[in-house]
């Protein structure tokens, strides 16, 4: 998988890095890592960076990803380098209660790091 994922000690948090085209399958295999990774942690959050992230591969894709957002119970996501098109297709879903987490668009990691920390006071 050209995607990554990993649990942040340091931070206590994942980050998910989307590297191009982001495909339905690949979506369905991010959902069982949120769950293993997350067993047993304090926090349910996320960075989402899309710095190098292509489209996703369909409608059926995007919901798939808020459902697996929503079955792993994230409490806050945050997207870093989001293009214009992507924020406004997240702000819709979100408006639509489809994603449950509370949710921000950021430029750069130290900021993503500063808004999850502030969500947790």
């Amino acid at each position: 998988m050209k995607h990554t994922i990993r649990y942040d000690d340091e931070h206590q948090l994942l980050i998910q890095t989307i590297n191009g085209f982001f495909t339905t399958e690949e979506t369905k295999q991010f959902g069982s890592l949120y769950l293993e990774l997350l067993k047993d942690k304090p926090y349910r959050q996320l960075i989402v960076d899309l710095r190098n992230a292509g489209n996703m591969e369909s409608r059926e894709t995007r919901s798939i990803t808020n459902e697996m957002l929503n079955i792993a119970q994230f409490t806050d996501v945050v997207y870093v380098g989001a293009s214009a098109a992507t924020r406004m297709i997240a702000k819709v879903l979100m408006k639509l209660g489809s994603l449950k987490a509370e949710s921000n668009f950021v430029k750069d990691m130290d900021e993503a790091y500063n808004w999850l920390e502030k969500r947790r006071k």
